[in-house]
């Protein structure tokens, strides 16, 4: 029973990730806490990935990115190209 509930999950994400109806971020949490409440997910590994450097990676380029459009230094590049 676990593979239908993980594709529903996955085509069920996708749909918001497109349309962003929902923020990302709140998509991705709530996907992966779906899959740990359904038990397709093991909760002691649940979390796991967020250790991993690939990860801190990408919420490190978020967090500089939004930084940048906060400061309007976004704007700037984008008149000066």
């Amino acid at each position: 029973m676990d593979i239908p509930i993980f594709y529903a999950v996955l085509v069920l994400s996708l749909v918001l990730f497109v349309t962003e109806w929902v923020r990302y971020d709140l998509v991705g949490i709530i996907a992966l806490l779906t899959l740990v409440v359904a038990g397709v997910v093991p909760s002691e590994s649940a979390f796991a990935g967020f250790s991993n450097p690939a990860v801190v990676t990408v919420v490190a380029v978020l967090v500089i990115s939004k930084g940048l459009e906060v400061a309007g230094i976004t704007d700037l590049a984008g008149r000066a190209a």
